[in-house]
């Protein structure tokens, strides 16, 4: 493998890792970073620098201590007791993670079909187990098919969508920087006063959410990019192949809450927003942006489903075939609780557990 094609298969699967139900749906952005306006493209691009550093130094760290899993990985900060610990509790994160991706797709093939959720549920369950069937390279070909041409069609999509709206560019670049004013004079100035506790949280938000978010998709990152070690030419395809995921990630994310800033009165309150968005330029491009959803949700449940099944192996020493299946039918009936119920539930929860992952990897040693 060159070092471009190594590079280039780093990234998508990083990518593909992340952009998931809510990264495309837009709902992760518009909760993140939307609310808090303009100040919010700032925390996108804070989030961009940090998945840029996380993803850089994981795959670095991947080469260089030659780590083959995520078990490998958990061995250089905690003592064989508490690494069981951390890894099946990442193991029913990772399990959660999965069947809520088949939930959300049973959900869209609902919505663009009418076919009830739980064919949508099988059809992508059945499409995850043949992609586990081959392992970490099924992972690595179905990003590198499905990813370009995910951020293909959001560049296009939200490119359109600013273009129609050009005339609202003027929000964005009158006083850009007005909002680190208002910080200032908030917080700041406000320091000592009995309302400072209200300023600083109104001050920081952007800047906290901006921290939570990428914590909170560090924790599947973390298992897939520390199983890539056969796709790992060198240790400068290691360092770019982070960037180039985290660039690409930032890149899209921007986008993405430009565009829903231009309708934000009107899509916040929604469960699918950039759908709605999307219905803006026609009905053809909405059914295009609904299969990108399911697509998005695709690669991130073969990336949830594919640690899942490793940690398994590992932890129960059950064969590879058999946790394959064990993973994929349990899944099943899980998924069937519903998306919204699902998200609404488990995701506050993850952000915060992976905090813990991100300050592992930047301090970089063992404890």
């Amino acid at each position: 493998m060159t070092r471009r094609a190594s590079i280039l298969t780093l990234g998508c699967i990083y990518i593909g890792t992340v952009i998931g139900a809510g990264f495309a749906s837009g709902q992760e952005i518009l909760q993140f970073f939307g609310k808090h306006g303009k100040i919010g493209i700032i925390g996108v691009v804070l989030s961009t620098v940090m998945f840029c550093a996380l993803g850089s130094k994981l795959l670095q760290m991947v080469y260089e201590r030659r780590l083959n899993n995520f078990d490998d990985f958990l061995s250089i900060y905690f003592d064989p007791r508490s690494r069981r610990a951390t890894n099946t509790m990442m193991t029913f994160i990772l399990l959660i993670g999965y069947f809520v991706m088949l939930a959300g797709g049973g959900a869209i093939l609902k919505a663009m079909l009418g076919l009830d959720s739980i064919y949508g549920i099988l059809i992508m369950s059945g499409l995850c187990f043949g992609t586990f069937m081959f392992g970490v390279d099924g992972i690595a070909k179905a990003n590198n098919i499905i990813v370009p041409v995910l951020m293909l069609i959001v560049v296009i999509f939200t490119s359109l969508i600013i273009y129609y709206n050009a005339f609202m560019l003027d929000y964005f670049m009158e006083n850009p920087l007005g909002e680190i004013k208002i910080f200032y004079d908030n917080v700041i100035r406000g320091f000592g006063s009995g309302e400072w506790k209200v300023s600083l949280y109104m001050g920081f938000g952007w800047l906290w959410s901006a921290i939570l978010y990428c914590a909170f998709n560090s924790l599947v990152a973390v298992v897939v990019l520390s199983s890539l070690r056969p796709f790992i030419r060198d240790r400068k395809s290691a360092k770019y192949g982070g960037i180039i995921g985290g660039v690409g990630l930032g890149g899209m994310a921007l986008l993405i809450l430009i565009s829903l800033l231009f309708y934000y009165s009107t899509v916040y309150r929604l469960e699918v927003p950039m759908i709605a968005v999307a219905n803006n330029l026609g009905a053809v491009p909405k059914q295009i942006y609904s299969l990108l959803l399911w697509f998005a949700m695709f690669t991130t449940a073969i990336a949830n489903g594919y640690g899942c099944i490793t940690n398994v192996v590992e932890l129960g020493k059950i064969p590879e075939g058999w946790s394959r299946l064990l993973v994929c039918v349990v899944s099943i009936p899980l998924a069937m609780v519903g998306f919204k119920q699902l998200i609404s539930f488990f995701y506050p929860i993850l952000g915060y557990m992976g905090l813990l992952f991100i300050l592992l990897i930047l301090m970089g040693r063992k404890k």
